[in-house]
């Protein structure tokens, strides 16, 4: 599988004529943490490519860069890649422990009622299947 990860200004062009899209997200600060008691709901996409290929996904960013830009990615770092096309077909990383892991239910590893995250860098994402 070939993986690549174009650095883009998500603008409204760029997303109609790419089918699949990333966002890449650091944390930058923190917040008091408020009382509000937080439910986790499953954060993982319905079925669809992405979720058929998130092994190979996982695996490829693991061992090399897929970005198209010099990055060394940090503890909390975030990553969602998302199907244009169909809004409920997507994959969220979290960068824990020098690796990246699927964080299947929102908010299981990030700390969502005190980090602040700031958007790093969007783009279009290459999904290819080698043969």
């Amino acid at each position: 599988m070939k993986i690549l990860l174009e650095e883009k200004i998500l603008g409204t062009q760029s997303k109609k004529n790419s089918k699949y899209y990333w966002i890449l997200e650091t944390i930058t600060g923190k917040n008091e943490a408020s009382e509000l008691y937080t439910d986790y709901f499953p954060s993982s996409s319905e079925t669809g490519y992405i979720q058929d290929v998130k092994d190979e996904i996982i695996e490829k960013i693991n061992t090399e860069n897929i970005f198209s830009f010099p990055y060394e990615p940090k503890e909390g770092d975030y990553l969602s890649i998302k199907n244009n096309l169909r809004k409920q077909e997507y994959l969220n990383l979290i960068f824990m422990n020098n690796k990246w892991i699927e964080e299947i239910f929102i908010c299981s590893y990030r700390e969502c009622d005190t980090d602040i995250y700031t958007t790093i860098k969007t783009g279009v994402a290459f999904l290819t299947l080698e043969i």
